[in-house]
């Protein structure tokens, strides 16, 4: 199992020294700095056909489904596109610093990104604006060492209350799992060809697995899975329905491994499962699971957590066994459940848990 040796103070300072500078961090109003007009303002979109100079502290890819209005502070609006229309950037960040520089295809964005290291595919849930996904999609990529690749959709909207912003994201979610398919077909075939990445991983965050279920539910990945070409398959605190969805999740045949990582404590899935009325996945996936599928309980090392993948201002910091094996998922590995100082079995068809 891979170590994880990166300095997580260094990497809070290196993407936030705007925030640390105005006392943000240290007041707790952390999350709503993405969101404000000092923040918007100190961000820098690069011309297109700039040429970029110089070394970025890190980087990554981003797709998104948003409409754009470059006349406005906060280019990147509230709702997706009717037409499914894809936006791509690379953003990167140099001494705390944020840019933004949009690219005409994916291919010509692949380029820009690490040769032979690992990608990570990465969707995320509910309540991400553009700027705070963005930030954990850069913390992933300094946390973790490996190329990201996030798949950005409007998941809160300021217009709307709390449950007017969860129809919102069903709705959203859902769409993003047929916008981001050309995404993951345009990946299938730059592999194929090129063999850019040396692994790849697929990685879905709650409400995010939405999209995955979409995708899959609705037979959208016929172009991509008659080869397996993805290492791991990821369903993350997935908030999505446990009702039938060993049937869709089945359907994968593209991936090498599927993992699904839940925790029946899950303060925000259970919260959720009231509002919704139905169990989640990433509460209590049941005994059975798809071929080639591992799950994975966290609730002995994370408590109630719902972000237990990444080390993120005003959380505790990550256990060390969590993140060693989310070093090994990211980077692409093979998980060897066998390894019994790592974890234990549980009840059910390949259910473990992470030992303490």
């Amino acid at each position: 199992m891979r170590r994880q040796g990166i300095n997580i103070v260094v990497i809070v300072a290196l993407l936030l020294l705007p925030a640390l500078s105005e006392g943000v961090y240290a007041q707790g109003r952390f999350s709503s700095y993405f969101n404000s007009d000092s923040f918007w303002q100190s961000i820098e979109v690069v011309d297109k056909d700039a040429l970029l100079v110089g070394k970025a502290d890190t980087q990554v890819m981003l797709v998104s489904n948003r409409v754009f209005d470059y006349k406005q502070l906060k280019f990147a609006q509230e709702e997706s596109g009717a037409d499914g229309s894809l936006h791509y950037f690379l953003a990167f960040v140099r001494q705390g610093k944020w840019y933004i520089k949009s690219y005409s295809s994916l291919a010509v964005l692949f380029c820009q990104m690490d040769k032979g290291k690992s990608l990570v595919v990465y969707t995320e849930g509910y309540g991400k604006n553009f700027t705070a996904g963005l930030f954990r999609a850069l913390a992933m990529r300094a946390q973790y060492g490996v190329n990201v690749l996030y798949l950005d959709y409007p998941s809160i909207n300021s217009s709307k209350k709390r449950l007017g912003n969860w129809r919102f994201v069903l709705k959203e979610a859902h769409k993003a799992g047929a916008d981001f398919t050309p995404v993951l077909d345009s990946l299938y075939q730059y592999q194929l060809k090129e063999h850019y990445f040396s692994k790849v991983t697929l990685f879905y965050h709650s409400m995010g697995n939405l999209a995955l279920k979409h995708m899959l539910q609705n037979g959208l990945y016929a172009g991509f899975n008659d080869h397996i070409w993805v290492d791991n398959l990821v369903l993350n605190a997935a908030c999505v329905p446990v009702k039938d969805y060993i049937k869709w999740l089945g359907k994968a045949k593209f991936a090498r491994h599927i993992l699904v990582h839940y925790n029946p404590e899950d303060r925000t899935l259970l919260g959720a499962q009231l509002v919704s009325g139905n169990r989640k996945i990433g509460l209590r996936p049941g005994k059975k699971v798809p071929a080639n599928t591992v799950c994975v309980n966290f609730n002995g090392l994370v408590g109630n957590g719902h972000n237990y993948f990444l080390t993120l201002p005003y959380r505790a910091p990550m256990e060390k066994q969590v993140a060693n094996y989310m070093q090994d998922v990211l980077h692409g590995e093979v998980i060897n459940i066998q390894d019994t100082l790592v974890f234990r079995r549980l009840d059910g068809q390949a259910h473990y848990e992470l030992t303490d």
